[in-house]
C-alpha cells in the first residue's frame, strides 16, 4: 500500500512574513539578535586576546635574556630558544678563527669567530662579523664586557665537513680546535662596545641573523574560541530561518 503524497506546499514570502511577525517569532527574533550580538562580542574578544598573546610573547622573545638563564643543568638549551636575543657577561679570549667562503652583499669574505668566556667560566663561540677576503681580523681587548647577540644552532653540513678545515660554525669542531669545552651552538654578535677595538681598527661588519628571530607559537586555543563563537552565531541564524520556514509551511 503506497503512502499518502505530501500535500504541503512551499510557503510563499507572505506566509513566512506573517509567521515571522507573530508574537512567538518576534520574541525568537529578539533572542536571536541578542545571541548574535553576544557571540560577535565574545568572538572579537577572543580574537583580540589572540593578538594580545602574540604581541606579548613576541615582545618577551625579543627582550634580551642572559644566556645562562636558557641553559639546562647539562649546559644545553632548547630549540625553542633559537633566534632569542641574548646578553653575555664575560670577556673575549685569544681563541679565534676565520671561517672562509662567507659572502656579504655579494662580496666574498670570512667570518671572524672568537671564543667568549662567560663569568660562569663556560665558553661560547661568537661570530663577531664579516671581513673582506684576505683582511686580517682586528685584535680585541681581553677585558670584562657585555655583548648582545642572537642565539643560533650549530650549522649543519655534510658529515665530516670539518675534518681537514673548519668550514661551518660547529661547537664540537671548535672545541677540538681550541681544546676547550663550548656551549652548543653559537651567538651571532649584534652589539659590541667599540672601546674593545683599537682606535684605528675597523670592526668586522655585523652579520644579520641567519635564523628566524622573535617567532613564537600561535595561540591556537584562543583563535579557535573566536572562530567557535562566530560559527555559533551563523548556526543560530540557520536554525532560526529553518524553523521559521517549517512553521510557515504548516
Amino acid at each position: 500500500m503506497s503512502s499518502a503524497p505530501d500535500t504541503k506546499v512551499r510557503p510563499s514570502a507572505q506566509d513566512i512574513w506573517r509567521t515571522a511577525i507573530t508574537p512567538r517569532w518576534l520574541i525568537a527574533l529578539v533572542a536571536l539578535i541578542a545571541f548574535i550580538a553576544i557571540s560577535l562580542v565574545l568572538g572579537r574578544w577572543q580574537w583580540d586576546r589572540t593578538q594580545d598573546i602574540l604581541a606579548a610573547e613576541r615582545a618577551a622573545a625579543a627582550e634580551p635574556i642572559q644566556l645562562e638563564e636558557l641553559l639546562d643543568k647539562d649546559g644545553t638549551w632548547s630549540n625553542s630558544d633559537i633566534g632569542r636575543t641574548v646578553t653575555l657577561n664575560g670577556e673575549f679570549t685569544g681563541d679565534e678563527l676565520l671561517l672562509p667562503n662567507r659572502e656579504f652583499q655579494g662580496q666574498a669574505g670570512t667570518w671572524t669567530i672568537t671564543r667568549f668566556q662567560l663569568d660562569s667560566q663556560d665558553s661560547v663561540a661568537v661570530v663577531r662579523g664579516w671581513l673582506p677576503r684576505d683582511a686580517q681580523s682586528p685584535p680585541i681587548r681581553i677585558e670584562p664586557t657585555t655583548i648582545r647577540g642572537v642565539l643560533h644552532p650549530n650549522e649543519a653540513f655534510y658529515e665530516g665537513a670539518n675534518q681537514e678545515q673548519i668550514i661551518t660554525v660547529d661547537a664540537s669542531a671548535l672545541e677540538r680546535e681550541w681544546n676547550t669545552p663550548l656551549i652548543d651552538g653559537y651567538v651571532m654578535l649584534q652589539q659590541l662596545d667599540p672601546a674593545l677595538l683599537a682606535a684605528d681598527a675597523s670592526a668586522p661588519v655585523i652579520v644579520p641573523p641567519t635564523v628566524q628571530v622573535g617567532d613564537v607559537p600561535f595561540p591556537l586555543q584562543n583563535f579557535f574560541y573566536a572562530i567557535q563563537w562566530w560559527i555559533f552565531a551563523t548556526f543560530a541564524i540557520f536554525v532560526y530561518g529553518r524553523w521559521l520556514y517549517l512553521d510557515a509551511r504548516k
